[in-house]
């Protein structure tokens, strides 16, 4: 609703801008025109009897009054208008409006004096008039600003309420029109069939690659353990055995985690979980990474959360960081540490090449060297994992070396 009210805003601004600007033009343009034809009417009118009076008085002739025009001279002059230099004047005397032109000839001084107060009151009403025609002006433009804007936004709005809907589709408003909105509809209504395809084929992709995986992934699981039965005088033979059986298992879990990846949070259910359990079955899960590597695995529960969340999603995202940070350290430590709001791993290993942090959680980016093995997906998923669940995942650089990964939980998943 915003929204719309901005653009009719918009549009109706522009109206009135409009209106603004040109009756301000107008308005500028007529005093001009009013002052010049009162400096054409006034002042050479004057300037003309001055000239006809000097004449006569010069000639002998008795200076007479001129149509509204008085006429003094000397100390005849009012004293109000003795102090005036020589030329035009117009000032107000006792509640009247007076153009004055004092001149000069010879040893004699004129004063012209003419009475415009009648000129003045047309004047006034001239500008009164004006200052209603503008604001009746602006007035109308507002009106019209704010018709012309619901009638030009009304497409525009069919159009957004369909979009907040979901409704873009056949029956997508203005789909028919020759004009910009029936492009953008057009636009639109293809975009969102198309998206719908994709999601069709991604959630058809996702829940045939799962369910092809399952069956063989449960026979090699069911082989496991067969063999390890089978194989109980072999002892020497149990570490392969079992590195088989939680490799299996691991990938099972993997494919339910991405099947749950392909539907939207609000389909998929978030139960509340204990995390603190959750990790240490990470962590445990990943110490052979570490057999013969002078490096310690620990986990610090600070203060343990209980988060909402699918098991599955969570336990991939802090799998996937404890298994980074134990193949890429060489020497030195893994530390797990969990907090109210959030969980952190960090490492003393090679680090994230400054050149690739600002994208390290992008598909394919890998923060490894070209000689270690990594296909650059799995800071990626959990990335994707934590936008599923509404949390955030964010990396910093050690500055004794090595990498911290955090993964910050919302506010009301923290520890209840």
């Amino acid at each position: 609703m915003r929204h719309r009210s901005s653009l009719r805003k918009r549009i109706a601004s522009a109206y009135l801008l409009l209106a603004v600007l040109l009756s301000g033009c107008f308005s500028i343009v007529a005093y001009l025109t009013v002052k010049n034809i009162e400096d054409k009417l006034i002042g050479v009118r004057l300037v003309a009897a001055a000239d006809r009076l000097i004449e006569n008085y010069l000639k002998g002739i008795d200076a007479a009054p001129i149509g509204n025009l008085t006429v003094s001279r000397g100390d005849a002059i009012a004293a109000e208008l003795r102090s005036l230099p020589p030329g035009l004047h117009e000032i107000d005397l006792k509640g009247q409006a007076l153009h004055v032109l004092i001149q000069q000839r010879g040893d004699e001084i004129f004063a012209l004096v003419d009475d415009e107060s009648e000129y003045e009151r047309v004047e006034a009403d001239i500008w009164i008039g004006l200052m209603f025609g503008v604001l009746a002006c602006l007035i109308l433009a507002a009106i019209l600003g704010r018709v012309t804007a619901s009638r030009v936004i009304a497409p525009v709005l069919a159009l957004s309420e369909a979009a907040a809907k979901g409704e873009l589709g056949p029956d997508t408003p203005s789909l028919d029109a020759n004009d910009e909105m029936g492009v953008l509809a057009r636009a639109l209504a293809a975009h969102t069939e198309e998206m719908k395809r994709f999601l069709a084929r991604e959630q058809l992709f996702a829940g045939d690659v799962s369910h092809e995986l399952r069956t063989p992934l449960t026979i090699i699981l069911g082989a496991a353990e067969v063999l390890q039965v089978n194989l109980a005088d072999r002892p020497e033979l149990h570490p392969a055995v079992e590195r088989i059986r939680r490799t299996a298992a691991d990938t099972a879990e993997r494919v339910s985690a991405l099947l749950l990846l392909s539907r939207s949070p609000e389909s998929v259910g978030s139960p509340l979980l204990d995390l603190e359990s959750l990790v240490e079955h990470e962590v445990e899960r990943c110490k052979p990474l570490l057999r013969d590597k002078p490096v310690s695995l620990r986990v610090e529960i600070q203060q343990p959360p209980r988060v909402f969340g699918r098991p599955e999603l969570v336990a991939t995202a802090v799998g996937n960081l404890v298994r980074n940070a134990c193949q890429f350290t060489e020497r030195g430590e893994v530390r797990v540490i969990v907090t109210s709001d959030g969980l952190s791993v960090e490492d003393t290993g090679i680090g994230v090449p400054e050149a690739v942090r600002e994208m390290v959680f992008e598909r394919f980016v890998r923060a490894a060297p070209d000689h270690v093995a990594g296909t650059g997906l799995g800071l990626a998923i959990v990335q994707r994992i934590a936008d599923h669940l509404g949390w955030s995942v964010e990396f910093q650089a050690r500055p004794a070396g090595g990498s911290r990964f955090t993964l910050r939980f919302p506010s009301q998943s923290r520890s209840l």
